[in-house]
């Protein structure tokens, strides 16, 4: 017996050693990273955590330094003991992990506390907050302008509902509008001389071969080889397009993983002339918007995806961080990138 218990308590020590160097590192770490969800947990009375592994742990131990008959009363009895031991061991090992923390990560706790109030009360703030943006380096209607000639067949692709194309003071007569929301389009652009249409039910160009002579892409997905196939030789190509750079600072809220790849005016430049196109011109823009207040940028964030100021909870470390940021820089910044590229099908 002596044997057993001798090495259920160094089962016990190794546990709670390993639980504690887990609560250091895990601790340091979560301060780091401003995690505040991960203190807010330890702020709270300590509950026990049922876990079924450590009872199959305990038993696959037992089993593997056990000297008895397999399966005897006797073995049976030291394995119950065996794993309770191991129960109580894992239960020691949480409480001590919780007040650890509690104590090692005092202060830490009490900022993350008082952080969560003042998210909480930015979410009750909201309204008209200012923002200052950077002055982009180029201007799409002012380009794409020169490129837009009364004889020519001219096809914008959009999807704000005929908001890109009602800034033009001027267009060709013969325009179309490829539409997301065409009937929204057709309500914005009512006056102007444009037909208003839409991708076919499989997702092509609506256009013969071949058809047009200035295709704008406007900040929506396409198809290039949709794109080369409508264009008359020596057409234009021109692809206004947001960067992946793009609000990379809040982008994990959007989408849970990492996007691989990098898509600016040097990747689509590379796109566009691996197919056939000459490259004629390119624009890119990085630059920023700053918020001086959390109420702010929860306002911005609100305008692109409700849920994700609704539901704050779920992104709280997002806020905390940039409630940080605020306090010690004044501000938080979004990166911006955009870019335009410019290309002419071959006249081959």
């Amino acid at each position: 017996m002596d044997y057993y218990i001798e090495i259920l308590s160094s089962f016990m020590l190794l546990f709670l050693i390993m639980k504690l160097s887990f609560a250091e590192v895990e601790g340091r770490q979560a301060r780091k990273n401003h995690n505040i969800k991960y203190f807010m947990k330890y702020a709270e009375k300590y509950a026990y955590q049922k876990q079924t592994s450590i009872i199959l742990v305990s038993a696959l131990c037992y089993m593997m330094v056990s000297l008895r008959e397999i399966f005897s009363t006797i073995w049976l009895l030291e394995l119950l003991g065996f794993v309770a031991g191991g129960v109580v061991a894992n239960a020691v090992a949480q409480v001590s992990y919780h007040y650890y923390i509690h104590v090692r990560f005092k202060k830490d706790i009490k900022e993350a506390a008082e952080l969560k109030k003042e998210v909480e009360l930015a979410v009750q703030e909201q309204g008209e907050q200012l923002m200052q943006q950077s002055i982009p380096n180029y201007d799409t209607h002012a380009i794409t302008q020169e490129y837009l000639h009364d004889d020519q067949h001219v096809a914008i692709v959009s999807v704000d509902g005929g908001e890109f194309i009602s800034q033009y003071q001027h267009l060709p007569p013969i325009t179309y509008a490829v539409e997301l929301n065409p009937a929204k389009a057709e309500e914005k652009l009512e006056g102007r001389q444009v037909k208003v249409t839409s991708l076919t039910s499989q997702g092509k160009m609506p256009f013969k071969d071949e058809k047009i002579d200035v295709v704008i892409n406007e900040m929506c997905n396409y198809d290039k080889f949709e794109m080369y196939r409508i264009l008359k030789p020596n057409g234009y190509l021109i692809i206004d397009q947001v960067g992946s750079e793009n609000y990379k600072e809040i982008i994990n809220m959007f989408i849970p993983f990492r996007v691989k790849g990098k898509w600016d005016k040097e990747a689509c430049q590379t796109t566009l002339k691996d197919i056939g196109f000459d490259l004629i011109n390119g624009f890119e823009d990085i630059g920023h918007i700053r918020f001086d207040s959390l109420a702010a940028l929860l306002s911005f964030v609100k305008s692109i995806s409700p849920e994700r100021v609704e539901k704050y909870e779920q992104f709280i470390n997002f806020y905390a961080d940039a409630l940080i940021k605020i306090k010690q820089k004044g501000f938080f910044e979004l990166t911006t990138h955009r870019f335009l590229v410019i290309a002419r099908k071959k006249n081959v």
